[in-house]
């Protein structure tokens, strides 16, 4: 069974990347290539990537569709979604679709309609991901939550109906920057889905945000194929506490075999994008490195057997699973 994943990069994090203590950034613009065309040139290069996952902004080069797939084809890439920032501005601070101050809403829903318009005129209409991280909630008895539920339904079924055509994806995590977000977990990203109820709605699971909630990413994307919502797969690795975003595979094995026979399963033919903050480490490499964990993970499962994976997951023993995963990887 072949593989019919294709794997592209989140980067937002590949060019200068900052922290609250290093406010400067990490890299430097003197050395580190951090602009649009240098980073996708440098995509390029590693030979592991055909998409590259962007931002859309007001100004610049991601502003114009035209100057973007113009750097993208000439590096033989596509765009393989296009994130709206609703969420690193002021304004956003309290939330943005479904945020209590209907101006503040307003301005977030044209921001995202914006987006869809400009996915719409790059080459292979990517995907929206549409990551809440500002809605959500600080402390007990600020929020109604009725109502912002009720806002963060109506409006994503109308960006569902700006423009059919395009995917939305609705990305959990369980907190940060709120300290308690409102699409928290994939389960979550379904319910709304189930409830805005457009086939243009489906989720983007981050290995990473399902760490940091304690849960199994292959469950994840075995539940959201049963309702055919897996739209997007965003890779990293934590230590369960934070999202971390450190290089897929830096501290876990078995779990993301697991994740590959998932996306096996459920014929998953769409992009994973890797999605890393390597403040201090060489950001392509970084990227690079994570790829090739990746083209072995699923490669792990050939190895084993697809069929034969299947009868020991039936069979429910980690003994003998833990036996053939040594057996098969480490001879």
């Amino acid at each position: 069974m072949a593989s019919k994943i294709k794997y592209s990069a989140i980067i937002g994090s590949l060019g200068q990347t900052s922290d609250r203590f290093m406010k400067c950034g990490y890299k430097d613009p003197k050395v580190d290539q951090v602009e649009f065309p240098d980073v996708i040139k440098s995509l390029e290069q590693m030979q592991v990537l055909s998409g590259a996952d962007l931002y859309q902004a007001p100004s610049g080069p991601y502003a114009d569709p035209e100057v973007v797939n113009e750097i993208l084809t000439k590096s033989n890439l596509v765009a393989s979604s296009v994130l709206p920032q609703v969420f690193g501005e002021r304004k956003y601070q309290k939330g943005s679709i479904a945020a209590a101050d209907p101006a503040v809403r307003k301005e977030a829903m044209d921001l995202c309609k914006q987006n869809i318009d400009f996915n719409a005129s790059l080459v292979g209409s990517p995907s929206v991901n549409l990551w809440l991280g500002q809605d959500g909630f600080d402390y007990p008895l600020q929020t109604d939550y009725t109502k912002q539920w009720d806002y963060l339904i109506g409006n994503v079924r109308e960006l569902a109906d700006y423009n059919p055509d395009i995917k939305l994806t609705l990305e959990g995590k369980i907190r940060e920057p709120r300290n308690r977000c409102l699409i928290d977990t994939t389960m979550t990203a379904l319910l709304v889905c189930m409830e805005v109820d457009r086939p243009n709605v489906g989720v983007a699971i981050d290995t990473g945000h399902v760490f940091q909630a304690q849960q199994s990413v292959a469950q994840n994307i075995e539940v959201a194929a049963r309702y055919h919502k897996l739209f997007m797969i965003h890779a990293n690795d934590n230590y369960n506490l934070w999202d971390d975003d450190m290089m897929v595979g830096a501290l876990r094995l078995t779990e993301f075999i697991e994740m590959f026979y998932a996306l096996r399963k459920a014929d998953y033919d769409g992009f994973i994008s890797v999605d890393i903050f390597p403040y201090r480490e060489n950001q392509y490499e970084a990227t690079r490195q994570s790829v090739l964990n990746m083209q072995k993970y699923d490669e792990a499962i050939d190895r084993i057997g697809f069929e034969r994976l299947g009868g020991l997951i039936e069979e429910g023993n980690p003994c003998e699973m833990t036996k053939v995963i040594r057996e098969c990887l480490f001879k």
